[in-house]
């Protein structure tokens, strides 16, 4: 195999493994709100997402910008509380407003300094480190791919042969993203607390 290949693969394992669960569970409050007419909408928010987390997960990389790993692992879940309450407030809901699209691009720059900790780690004292980063990002972006396409199947299946209503898909996958997301910003609280 070559280390293209390699590293592709690394990448597209990285985010389709459950130790990505944050950022599949992102992506999926992220789509929430959207049905299958809306497939353009999902791609321009996905878009902003993966703008977000490329340019960050390139800086971290280059360490032009360097986070603690604690606070990164901790707002990660934040990002996704935040997506989900979104999605339950009226501009969340709102399809011809761009406020998703833009929280998507911020979020992802928080997201991207988490690929950034992983891609350090994984590439430590290779001398492969920038001939790794193009093929592990392209490789974040399929497994990212996979899990849009995995929920726009499910998407399918829920509304035209369940024959549910987007609002009910939204409360259950917003309310079901954001109980997680909370157990997960309680698990990685990276603050100590003394009384």
């Amino acid at each position: 195999m070559s280390p293209f290949t390699n590293y592709l693969t690394l990448g597209y394992e990285h985010i389709v493994s459950f130790s990505a669960l944050d950022h599949i569970l992102f992506l999926i409050a992220l789509m929430a709100t959207y049905q299958l007419k809306h497939w353009l909408k999902v791609i321009i928010a996905v878009s902003f997402f993966t703008i977000g987390h490329s340019v960050s997960l390139t800086l971290g990389a280059l360490d032009i910008v360097t986070v603690e790993s604690e606070l990164i692992e901790f707002l990660i879940p934040v990002t996704i509380v935040f997506t989900a309450l979104f999605n339950l407030s009226k501009a969340g809901q709102n399809q011809k407003s761009s406020s998703k699209n833009w929280l998507a691009l911020l979020f992802g720059i928080i997201h991207g300094l988490g690929f950034s900790n992983y891609y350090d780690m994984l590439v430590m004292g290779t001398k492969n480190y920038w001939e790794a980063l193009l093929p592990f990002n392209l490789g974040v972006e399929l497994g990212q791919l996979a899990v849009v396409a995995a929920l726009l199947i499910a998407l399918v299946v829920y509304e035209f042969i369940l024959n549910k209503k987007p609002r009910e898909w939204n409360l259950f996958i917003s309310g079901a993203a954001f109980a997680l997301a909370l157990i997960m910003c309680i698990e990685t609280w990276p603050f100590e607390i003394s009384f």
